[in-house]
């Protein structure tokens, strides 16, 4: 980006009490122009017809506020400490990252930086970054420049379609206790197919679009707390209606458990509250085991629940008496025996088991698993 940046002091107070630019009317940057502000902007009037370069030098904090959005060509950010964001702003060509950080409230989602279009950026660090909400407009791919204070964050998104609005911010907080949201996000309500969720971090990602995203860890987020190989890792997601968390992938991964990047599947973010990192189920870490099932419908124990059905659709599962004899058979088998039999070989078909000692075989075809264990049904 080469052009001359002209430095243009428009005050309401006087010079020597300078504290802030205060636009009513149409303020607007023609091609090759240049504005730099070093004190706020409070932007009460139409700044949305720009070209050329806007630039917020200052070696304190500044703002800008206002009732309108301005959008700017190309901007540049060089502050001392951090330039804070009252209203949204957008860009439609290019974002310098020099020094500070963009800091937007993250209980006020609609107050971002948003990237149009063609928009881009350079310079994003763990010290040059938007600390809070990013967003895009028409778009089909973008990193966003997210992170927390001192730690940048980026997630990634792409769709097949153009993205028609999206928006990210990255929390470093404890899901189970966050901050900022109102609702707590359990990290022990999750799929059968996941075994923990990171309660380090998770980042908010909005759009009706049906897209995949990238999440990135470092040495904070403590990967190896979740999986031993990184191939195991998994993109989770919090649904909003389940209320529990829910497997959205890995389609692609690179890294190590120190650092490193993973891809989701596809899928629609507004259904999900937040996302964040999690481990998998794998042949190298199922726990099968022994049950105990109390089918008297209180929600408790009612169900025979083998997680491990979850790696291996393809499965069967047997039920035998004491004696041997098959009480209960089922191909493919998705955790919902309750206690009753299937076969006519004992009480009779759907009759619910007398309470007792049985033991099961499992065969878990698609990662090459016979098991047998017991399995004791209460009232």
């Amino acid at each position: 980006m080469k052009k001359h940046l002209f430095i243009l002091f428009m005050i309401s107070q006087a010079l020597s009490a300078q504290e802030a630019l205060h636009n009513y009317g149409n303020l607007k940057i023609h091609n090759t122009g240049a504005i730099g502000f070093h004190h706020n902007l409070i932007n009460d009037g139409f700044t949305d017809d720009n070209k050329g370069l806007v630039g917020f030098f200052s070696n304190e904090d500044i703002s800008i506020s206002g009732a309108f959005k301005p959008i700017f060509e190309d901007l540049e950010i060089m502050v001392a400490n951090d330039l804070f964001l009252e209203v949204s702003v957008g860009v439609t060509n290019n974002t310098n990252y020099i020094s500070g950080n963009v800091i937007t409230p993250r209980n006020l989602i609609d107050v971002n930086l948003d990237y149009f279009q063609n928009a881009f950026y350079n310079g994003d660090t763990n010290t040059t970054k938007i600390d809070g909400y990013a967003a895009i407009s028409n778009k089909r791919n973008f990193t966003f420049p997210i992170g927390y204070e001192n730690l940048l964050r980026p997630l990634g998104i792409e769709s097949l379609t153009v993205i028609t609005n999206a928006k990210s911010a990255y929390f470093f907080e404890n899901p189970n206790t966050p901050l900022t949201f109102t609702e707590s996000f359990d990290t022990q309500e999750h799929d059968d197919i996941l075994t923990i969720i990171n309660d380090k971090e998770f980042w908010d990602v909005d759009s009706e679009t049906p897209s995949k995203i990238r999440l990135t860890w470092n040495e904070e987020s403590q990967v190896g707390n979740l999986v031993q190989a990184i191939e195991h890792l998994r993109v989770v997601g919090w649904h909003t209606e389940n209320k529990k968390w829910e497997d959205l992938g890995n389609t692609l991964y690179r890294g190590n458990l120190t650092a490193g990047i993973i891809t989701s599947d596809t899928f629609i973010p507004d259904h999900y509250t937040v996302v964040t990192l999690g481990g998998s189920l794998n042949k190298n870490n199922i726990t099968l085991a022994n049950y105990l099932i109390t089918p008297n419908n209180d929600g408790i124990n009612d169900f025979l629940i083998i997680k491990e059905v979850a790696l291996s659709p393809n499965n069967l599962l047997n039920i035998y008496s004491r004696w041997g004899r098959t009480v209960y058979t089922e191909e493919n088998y998705t955790n919902l025996f309750e206690g009753k039999a299937n076969t006519n070989t004992f009480a009779g078909k759907n009759k619910i088991l007398p309470a007792g000692l049985y033991f099961y075989t499992i065969e878990l075809y698609d990662i090459d698993v016979l098991h047998q264990g017991y399995l004791y049904i209460n009232e």
